[in-house]
C-alpha cells in the first residue's frame, strides 16, 4: 500500500482544505468524502468493503497517496497496519465552533438522509448513514454526546500515533507547520481554504443537479 499521509480529523475540520494543501504538496491523488459524492461506484465499493469480515485496505487505498476525511479518519488504526511509516495529520479545531458547523451542516444532512429509506437511498447516503450517522455519531446529536466523541476521537489517536509521525494541526496555521512536519518547500500561494460551513449545502445542491442523488 502506497499511502504516505493519514488524515485523521473528523469532517468539518478543515479536511477538504488539507486534501488540496496536500495534493499541492505532492501526496496526490488524496481521497476525501468529496470524492464519494462524485463517484457512485467508489461508494459501493467502499460499502461492499466494509460490510466484509476483513476488508482489503490495500485496495480500498489503491491509486491514493494520502486518505482524509471521512471514511478513513475513522480506520487510523488499520490503515496504519498496512502502511506503518505513513505519517498522520489531525486536524483539529475548536469544539464550539466545530459543533456550530455540524450543527449547521452535517447534521440536517443527516437527518434527511435517514428520512430515506434503505431501497430509496442512492450508495453515497447509504455510505453517509453507515459512516457518519452510525459510525461516528451514534446516532446521537446533542452536544453533549458530541463533546465525548470529538475528544475520545482526539485522545484515540493521540494515544495509536508515535508522537514522530504525528501532527496535530489546526488549518488557520497555513503552510508552516504542515511542510516543517513533511520536510518540504513552503508554497508561495495562500493555503487552500475550502469547503466553509455556508457552501456545504452548495455541495449538495450541485450533487442533485449531477442526478448523484437521483430519487431524493
Amino acid at each position: 500500500m502506497n499511502v504516505k499521509i493519514i488524515g485523521a480529523g473528523l469532517g468539518r475540520t478543515g479536511t477538504l482544505s488539507l486534501k488540496l494543501a496536500l495534493e499541492r504538496l505532492g501526496y496526490g491523488p488524496c481521497l476525501h468524502m468529496s470524492n464519494f459524492a462524485a463517484d457512485p461506484r467508489l461508494c459501493q465499493f467502499w460499502l461492499e468493503e466494509l460490510a466484509a469480515d476483513h476488508p482489503d485496505w490495500p485496495l480500498l487505498a489503491a491509486g491514493h497517496t494520502s486518505l482524509v476525511d471521512w471514511p478513513a479518519c475513522l480506520f487510523v488504526e488499520q490503515l496504519l497496519r498496512q502502511s506503518p511509516t505513513a505519517k498522520v495529520v489531525f486536524t483539529e479545531r475548536d469544539f464550539d465552533s466545530w459543533y456550530q458547523s455540524i450543527s449547521e451542516t452535517v447534521f440536517p444532512a443527516l437527518r434527511w438522509a435517514r428520512m430515506l429509506s434503505e431501497e430509496k437511498s442512492p450508495d453515497f447516503i447509504r455510505l453517509v448513514k453507515k459512516v457518519i450517522f452510525e459510525k461516528t455519531f451514534a446516532e446521537k446529536f446533542d452536544r453533549e454526546s458530541a463533546f465525548e466523541l470529538y475528544y475520545a476521537h482526539r485522545n484515540h489517536i493521540v494515544g495509536l500515533v508515535p508522537a514522530e509521525q504525528l501532527l496535530l494541526f489546526d488549518v488557520r496555521d497555513g503552510w508552516e507547520p504542515l511542510c516543517e512536519f513533511l520536510q518540504c518547500e513552503v508554497p508561495k500561494e495562500d493555503f487552500p481554504r475550502e469547503n466553509a460551513a455556508g457552501e456545504f449545502f452548495g455541495m449538495l445542491s450541485r450533487m442533485r443537479g449531477k442526478r448523484i442523488l437521483k430519487g431524493s
